[in-house]
């Protein structure tokens, strides 16, 4: 995904693989070994609530499937 996008998981997102840059990911349901990879990396995780709370647009956001 692009530099300073949102990414949205419609699913669980689990804590297999390797992250490369800090992203902010909405998903449905997400893994504890994935949370801890993401925030090691600097990330940040969303519930699906708070990022249409936060982006009620979507502008920015990239669905990854």
């Amino acid at each position: 995904a692009p530099e300073g996008a949102t990414i949205l998981i419609p699913g669980k997102l689990l804590g297999s693989g390797e992250l490369a840059s800090n992203h902010t990911i909405a998903a449905y349901s997400v893994s504890n070994g994935a949370r801890e990879k993401i925030e090691a990396a600097g990330g940040r995780i969303m519930t699906y609530g708070e990022l249409m709370n936060e982006n009620p647009t979507g502008k920015g956001v990239v669905i990854l499937g």
